[in-house]
């Protein structure tokens, strides 16, 4: 724990980071301490150009020194977001695929009804990178922090898609539990990896595996229902049951865009 004037530099730090100011008078009256002794304090990161006039600072060349660790890192914030944004997509993808395993219609509209939430989120997110740190940022590491959030509000929406072709009567026939059950299974777990990489930025390349497993066991779903035939009758079943395969198919894409926009982003901001 930093005392004595480490303590009161990195309080100075972020005066800067989070209002700006015009004048070291505005920082002295903040934190009630003399115009001289924060001059005094700052000339360092001055004469390094880290501290810059009109006040502000630049990140990169901060987060090289031993401070950084006790100043509010800037993507904590977003990144506790993401973490909530992600409980909600899980917590309704089991909700929805229980809901449709025992054809669970109210279920399902709960589903539906809580899908507001993560647009929330999502807006949340959106002011957060505009303010304090963050709006120091590249526009394109912004943009990709943006990408994040989107994409996962998107599989929110493929979720609450499906539960409503659920209250418009979707079913699961028998022989198809088993496939259905794997299909849930996998883009579960794909969206886990995908934002184990955002939060933790773990590279975990099964990803891609289980991308394809999802579309060969699509494929093996159609085929199977394909046999039924043309008949009129399971013409609808048909085209409904392929409007659900295409939103969880939809859903893995997302979470390799999750996955590779995160990758994207902690790589540059290496390079940075």
């Amino acid at each position: 724990m930093l005392r004595g004037k480490d303590a009161t530099l990195v309080a100075i730090i972020k005066i800067i980071i989070e209002t700006e100011p015009e004048t070291q008078d505005d920082i002295a009256e903040k934190l009630n301490i003399s115009r001289r002794y924060v001059a005094k304090l700052i000339k360092p990161l001055v004469d390094e150009d880290i501290i810059k006039h009109p006040y502000i600072v630049d990140m990169d060349k901060l987060s090289k020194l031993d401070l950084y660790d006790d100043v509010d890192k800037p993507l904590n914030n977003i990144i506790e977001l993401y973490g909530k944004m992600a409980n909600n997509v899980l917590y309704n993808l089991n909700k929805t695929y229980k809901s449709l395993k025992i054809n669970d219609i109210e279920t399902a509209k709960g589903v539906i009804a809580q899908d507001y939430r993560l647009n929330r989120m999502e807006e949340e997110i959106g002011v957060s990178i505009k303010m304090n740190s963050l709006r120091y940022l590249p526009m394109e590491q912004s943009m990709r922090l943006s990408v994040i959030a989107a994409n996962i509000e998107r599989c929110g929406d493929y979720i609450s898609n499906i539960a409503e072709e659920i209250t418009n009567g979707l079913k699961i026939d028998e022989p198809l539990y088993d496939d259905v059950e794997l299909l849930f299974n996998i883009i579960t777990e794909m969206f886990e990896l995908a934002m184990d990489r955002v939060r933790n930025n773990t590279s975990n390349y099964k990803i891609y595996e289980l991308e394809g497993e999802l579309h060969k066991t699509i494929d093996t779903i159609l085929e199977k229902i394909s046999e039924k035939g043309c008949e009129s009758k399971y013409i609808s079943y048909y085209i409904q049951f392929g409007m659900f395969l295409k939103d969880i198919e939809r859903f893995g894409d997302r979470c390799i865009k999750i996955f590779e926009a995160s990758r994207d982003f902690y790589h540059n901001l290496k390079q940075q």
